[in-house]
């Protein structure tokens, strides 16, 4: 009898370790200043992020006032050890390919004022590379890290009033 519990013990060890191994393995971390530039403030209003690990999708929310346009928005990808092959679109639009382990795009020529939708789909190897997506400008950071899939679906869904 203790050898059947200890069998099975071990099995469903081997099996939770399994599954976690090939799962995707997410980092998520956000965080935020005010800040006065001659007498303007640039802030945003509202973060949230949300992961879905068994889909391998990640997503966030930010809300921007328009006066942080003026300012860079800067999304950066950075693979350093693996190979990245996608694309970086905004409001369904490719606006730049990735080829690389390392991309760099300023997204602020591309919004305006209202909801916008930035989304980076990409395949990297090999896949147990770590992936490395950050939004950084006008007092604010995003990033978050992936590894394991070969997969990247990023989504930051910004809402600029």
């Amino acid at each position: 009898m203790q050898n059947l519990i200890f069998y099975a013990l071990c099995v469903g060890l081997i099996i939770s370790l399994t599954a976690g191994l090939t799962n995707n393995l997410s980092y998520s971390q956000i965080s935020s200043e005010a800040s006065s530039d001659s007498g303007a403030t640039h802030t945003f209003t509202s973060t949230t992020s949300t992961q879905s690990n068994s889909a391998s999708i990640q997503r966030n929310s930010l809300s921007l006032s328009a006066a942080n346009l003026k300012q860079p928005q800067i999304l950066k990808i950075n693979a350093p050890s693996a190979r990245l092959q996608g694309e970086i679109s905004i409001n369904g639009k490719v606006v730049q390919r990735l080829n690389d382990s390392s991309s760099k795009l300023d997204l602020s020529p591309y919004l305006s004022v209202g909801q916008q939708k930035i989304e980076v789909s990409a395949q990297y190897s090999p896949s147990t590379a770590a992936v490395s997506v950050e939004v950084q400008g006008s007092g604010n950071n995003i990033s978050q890290q992936t590894s394991g899939s070969g997969t990247l679906n990023y989504t930051l869904d910004l809402d600029i009033q």
